[in-house]
């Protein structure tokens, strides 16, 4: 179960990636964002549970223009993370029509953009 740190370093990835940057955590330790992503993936990928609710919080923090849709890790520009734990998404920007790929997982840094089609 997320501590409240672990939801202060979701949330403000949220609120930086809905304004279509990179998450800056950088008034987070390193401790207490690796701790927070380790909390919500697996081996695997995330939880689903939690990706909903981040999806959610996205759309919140965006007032409904940008949204999380899946996208294949072949899709990305090389070099790509090649972690199974990775998890792979278009992150798209309704109000704009800008569309951008996003790579999230328990690694350092846990949220990497990058353009569309390389």
């Amino acid at each position: 179960m997320p501590t409240p740190d672990d939801e202060a370093v979701y949330l403000r990835a949220a609120a930086d990636l809905a304004r279509m940057t990179t998450p800056d955590l950088s008034s987070f330790s390193a401790n207490t964002i690796d701790v927070a992503m380790l909390r919500v993936f697996t081996p695997t990928g995330p939880d689903p549970d939690w990706l909903h609710e981040f999806r959610g919080r996205l759309k919140q923090a965006s007032s409904n223009e940008v949204h999380l849709t899946p996208a294949a890790p072949d899709e990305f520009p090389a070099p790509h993370d090649k972690s199974p734990a990775a998890s792979y998404h278009r992150l798209v920007d309704t109000s704009t029509d800008t569309t951008l790929f996003l790579v999230m997982g328990p690694f350092n840094p846990p949220f990497r953009l990058a353009p569309e089609g390389g």
